[in-house]
C-alpha cells in the first residue's frame, strides 16, 4: 500500500513531464517517416532496379511501418502516463485535503494510517457533561480513516496497474514494436482483477488480498467494472465467488482472513452492480446485456465448490442476491431477476409457501458463513439501494403460468418468510420482512433505505404505494403484528414519517392547510388509524412517527403565523388537532406494547430517542419542502428554530419508566401523555409567533398557546379513544 507521506510528498512534476515528452514524439515520428519517404524511398524510385533493389524497397516499407508502429505506441504510453498521473494528482489531493481537515478538528494521523483523537475536550468536565461528544466524535474519528484508506487505495491500484503496463515487454518480439501497449489504468486493472477470478484453484491470501484492493478502488467506475465483468463471465464470477465463501472442510480461518472474504463480497457485489448499470444514459452495451443474460441464466442451477464431501451446492440465484445486497444496480435487470425469483418460488416451493425447504436443507452457506440462504432477501435490499427500481417492482406484476402475480401481495401476503441468520445473512435481523422492509422504504421515499440526504418529492406512483400498504396493513393489522412480521415496523414507521404530512392532512384537515411533499397519498382514515396504532408499537417507529409529527406540526404553525390568517386561533388549532390525534394514538400503542403484547419496555421506548433522532430534522426539511414548495435544507430556513426543541420534547414525552404495572394506574399514564400533547403545541406556537416577526401582547400570546394546548390534548382524546375502543379496551 501506498503511504501516507510518500503520497503526501511526491513530486508528481517529472511524471507530467514525462507524459508530455511522450506525447510529443508521436509528431516527431511522422515527420521522420515523412522525411525518410521523401528523402530515400521518392528519391530510390525509378533510379533503381533489379534483385537488390526489390528487395531494399521491401526492407524500407517495413521501416515506414515500423514509424507508424513507434508513433502509435508513443501515444499510448503518453496516455497511460497521463492517466496515471491524473490519479496520482486527484489522490494526492484529497489525501492534502483529508490531512487538514484532520488537523483543524483536532485529529492526529500518523505516518501509519492511524488517526488519533486529540481534541482537549475529551479531558475536559465539557465532555462527560456532554454524552454525544464521544460518539460525534467517534464517528469523524472512523470517517476519516475510512476516507483516507480510500484514496490509499485509490493510488496504490494505480501505482501497480501504471508499474504493470510499463514493466510490459512491449518492443523485445518479433513484431518490434508492439501497438496493444494499454492506454488506460483502468484496462490494466481490469485486466488484473479479471486474471485473478478466471484461476484456476483457490485463491491465495496475498491474491484475495490483491483483488479487494483492485475492487475497492474501482468498485464505483463504469468504464473499470464494465471491462471486468465482461472478461470474468457472469458464471465464472458466481463460481469463483461460490469457491472463494466455501473453502473445504477442515479449513480454519483466521479473524483478519473471514474480514478479508467479507471485503470481498462487499467489493464485488459493488462492482458487479456498477458494471450492470455502466450502459445507462447511453446505447446498451451488447456485451453487458449478455452479461445479465449469463447472471440469469446461472441462477437455475447450482454450484458446488466441495463436490467431494456433498453432493448439494448453493444455487446461482443465492450467490447472485447475496452479491446483489451491496450496491447499485440496473434497475430493468432487477426487474427480470425478481420475476425470475418468484417464477423459481413459486414452481419449487409449493407456491411461495415453503421457501425453506426450496432454498434451505441439504443446501448449506460455507464454513464461512458468508451469504443468505433465501436469496428473496439479498434482492430486497438490492431493491432497498436502487429506489427507481424497487417503486416499479413493488407496484407492478409478474405473469407465471398464465397466471397474474402481484410483486407487493406475494411478498407482504402470500410469501412465507424463513426465519433465521442463516435464512438472512444477519444474526441481528434474522427475520427476511426486515429485507422487505427496507425495499417498502426505498420504494415509498425515492431514497436508499439507509440515505439520511435530502428528502425527495413523492411521485404518483409512490403516494399511490404508501396509500396500498397503509390499506392493505390497515385492513389486516396482524400482517405487521404477528411474529416474525413485526420485524417490518420500523420500516413501516420511517414510511409514516416520511408521509407525515398525508397522515396530519387525512386526520383533519378540512381548510386544506397541510399540503404533501409532493403527490397526495390520499390516505383513508378507516385502514390509517389501524395501521398507526400497529406500527406505533415498536420502539423506533414511535420515536420516528413522534418527531416527524411535531416538525410537521411545528413547521404549519409558522407557515399560519407567517400568513395573515383571519381567524388566527382557528388556523393553528386546524394544524394542531391532527398532531395531536397522532400522539394520542401511540400513547395507547405503546401500552400495548409493554402491558399486553410485551413486545417492548420503557427502556426500548427510550434507547430508540438517543438513534432515532434523525426524523426531527428530516421531518422538518420535509415540511419546509411541503410548505414552500422545494426540499430546502433547515439551515437558514423558518425552521431553523424548531430542531433542537423538537428533539427535547420528544425526549421528555418519550421516557418513562412503567416497568412496575401497579405503580402507575391508566389515568395517571393517560394524563402525562395528555399534557405532554397540550405542552408541545404550545411551546411550538409560541416560538412559531416568536420567529414570525409578528407583533402581539402577551395576552393575545397567552390566549393563543392556550387555545392550541386544548386543541392538541383534544385530538390526543380522539385518538386515545379511538385506539381504545378498536382494541376493546
Amino acid at each position: 500500500m501506498v503511504s501516507i507521506p510518500y503520497l503526501d510528498k511526491a513530486d508528481l512534476g517529472p511524471l507530467a513531464d514525462a507524459a508530455a515528452s511522450w506525447k510529443a514524439l508521436p509528431a516527431k515520428y511522422d515527420a521522420l517517416q515523412s522525411e525518410f519517404e521523401q528523402r530515400v524511398i521518392n528519391h530510390l524510385k525509378g533510379h533503381w532496379d533489379g534483385d537488390a533493389a526489390e528487395a531494399a524497397f521491401v526492407t524500407m516499407g517495413k521501416a515506414r511501418t515500423e514509424y507508424e508502429n513507434a508513433a502509435t505506441e508513443a501515444e499510448r504510453i503518453a496516455k497511460l502516463l497521463l492517466d496515471a498521473h491524473g490519479d496520482f494528482t486527484a489522490s494526492q489531493k484529497q489525501l492534502h485535503a483529508l490531512l487538514d481537515e484532520a488537523r483543524n478538528d483536532h485529529y492526529k494521523v500518523y505516518d501509519d494510517g492511524r488517526v488519533e483523537d486529540v481534541d482537549p475536550r475529551q479531558d475536559s468536565p465539557t465532555a462527560s457533561a456532554s454524552p454525544g461528544l464521544a460518539e460525534e466524535r467517534k464517528k469523524k474519528l472512523d470517517s476519516l480513516v475510512s476516507r483516507l484508506t480510500r484514496v490509499l487505495e485509490v493510488a496504490t491500484a494505480a501505482d501497480e496497474a501504471a508499474s504493470s503496463a510499463l514493466e510490459r515487454d512491449a518492443n523485445g518480439d518479433s513484431q518490434s514494436f508492439n501497438t496493444s501497449v494499454y492506454t488506460t489504468l483502468d484496462s490494466v486493472e481490469a485486466d488484473q482483477a479479471a486474471a485473478l477470478m478466471n484461476k484456476k484453484g483457490r485463491l491465495s491470501d496475498a491474491e484475495i488480498t490483491k483483488l479487494n484492493l483492485l475492487l475497492s478502488a474501482n468498485k464505483n467506475d463504469p468504464e473499470f467494472s464494465r471491462d471486468f465483468a465482461v472478461k470474468t463471465g457472469g458464471e465464472n464470477m458466481l463460481s469463483k465467488y461460490n469457491e472463494l465463501m466455501s473453502p473445504p472442510a477442515g479449513t480454519t480461518l483466521s479473524k483478519e482472513q473471514l474480514a478479508q472474504l467479507k471485503e470481498l463480497k462487499a467489493n464485488l457485489g459493488t462492482t458487479i452492480g456498477t458494471a450492470t448499470t455502466s450502459d445507462d444514459g447511453g446505447k446498451p452495451n451488447k456485451d453487458i446485456t449478455d452479461f445479465q443474460n449469463d447472471l440469469l441464466k446461472a441462477g437455475q442451477r447450482d454450484f458446488n465448490a466441495n463436490p467431494t464431501e456433498s453432493p448439494y451446492g448453493l444455487s446461482g440465484y443465492q450467490l447472485t442476491s447475496s452479491l446483489m445486497s451491496e450496491g447499485k444496480w440496473d434497475k430493468d435487470f432487477l426487474q427480470d431477476y425478481g420475476d425470475a425469483l418468484i417464477t423459481a418460488e413459486k414452481n419449487g416451493a409449493n407456491a411461495g409457501q415453503n421457501p425453506d425447504a426450496y432454498w434451505g436443507y441439504p443446501r448449506t452457506l460455507g464454513t464461512t458463513n458468508i451469504g443468505a440462504l433465501d436469496p428473496m432477501t439479498g434482492f430486497m435490499d438490492a431493491l432497498g439501494h436502487n429506489p427507481d427500481a424497487s417503486t416499479e417492482f413493488l407496484t407492478s406484476e409478474a405473469t407465471i403460468d398464465g397466471e397474474k402475480v402481484d410483486h407487493l401481495d406475494y411478498l407482504l401476503k402470500d410469501r412465507h418468510w424463513p426465519e433465521g441468520p442463516g435464512y438472512t445473512g444477519d444474526s441481528g435481523n434474522p427475520s427476511g420482512y426486515n429485507n422487505l422492509g427496507h425495499a417498502l422504504e426505498s420504494a415509498t421515499s425515492g431514497r436508499s433505505f439507509d440515505d439520511d440526504g435530502a428528502p425527495v418529492k413523492h411521485t404518483a406512483e409512490r403516494a399511490a404505494l404508501m396509500k396500498d400498504v397503509v390499506d392493505t396493513i390497515g385492513g389486516d393489522p396482524g400482517l405487521a403484528s404477528d411474529s416474525p412480521r413485526d420485524a417490518l415496523r420500523d420500516s413501516l414507521g420511517n414510511m409514516t414519517a416520511e408521509y407525515m404530512a398525508d397522515v396530519q392532512g387525512a386526520i383533519a384537515n378540512e381548510q386544506g392547510t397541510i399540503k404533501p411533499f409532493g403527490a397526495d397519498a390520499n390516505l383513508d382514515m378507516g385502514t390509517l388509524e389501524p395501521f398507526i396504532a400497529t406500527v406505533g408499537r415498536d420502539p423506533d417507529a414511535y420515536v420516528a412517527i413522534t418527531e416527524a409529527s411535531q416538525a410537521n406540526t411545528a413547521i404549519w404553525m409558522q407557515q399560519v403565523a407567517d400568513g395573515n390568517p383571519s381567524d388566527l386561533n382557528a388556523a393553528m388549532e386546524n394544524v394542531t388537532y391532527p398532531g395531536g390525534v397522532v400522539a394520542g394514538i401511540l400513547s395507547d400503542s405503546r401500552d400495548q406494547a409493554i402491558f399486553e403484547e410485551h413486545s417492548a419496555s420503557d427502556k426500548d421506548f427510550n434507547d430508540a430517542v438517543a438513534t432515532g433522532d434523525k426524523w426531527a430534522g428530516r421531518g422538518l426539511g420535509m415540511a419546509v419542502g411541503a410548505a414552500t414548495g422545494t426540499a430546502a435544507p433547515i439551515v437558514g430556513t423558518v425552521a431553523g428554530w424548531a430542531v433542537e426543541d423538537i428533539q427535547a420534547m420528544v425526549v421528555e414525552q418519550v421516557q418513562q419508566d412503567t416497568t412496575d404495572e401497579a405503580k402507575r394506574e391508566a389515568a395517571t399514564k393517560y394524563a402525562e401523555g395528555w399534557n405532554a400533547a397540550g405542552e408541545s403545541s404550545a411551546s411550538s406556537v409560541r416560538e412559531a409567533i416568536a420567529h414570525s416577526g409578528r407583533q402581539m401582547s402577551r395576552e393575545d400570546l397567552d390566549v393563543l398557546a392556550g387555545s392550541v394546548e386544548q386543541a392538541a390534548k383534544s385530538g390526543h382524546t380522539a385518538g386515545t379513544a379511538w385506539n381504545s375502543s378498536v382494541n376493546g379496551r
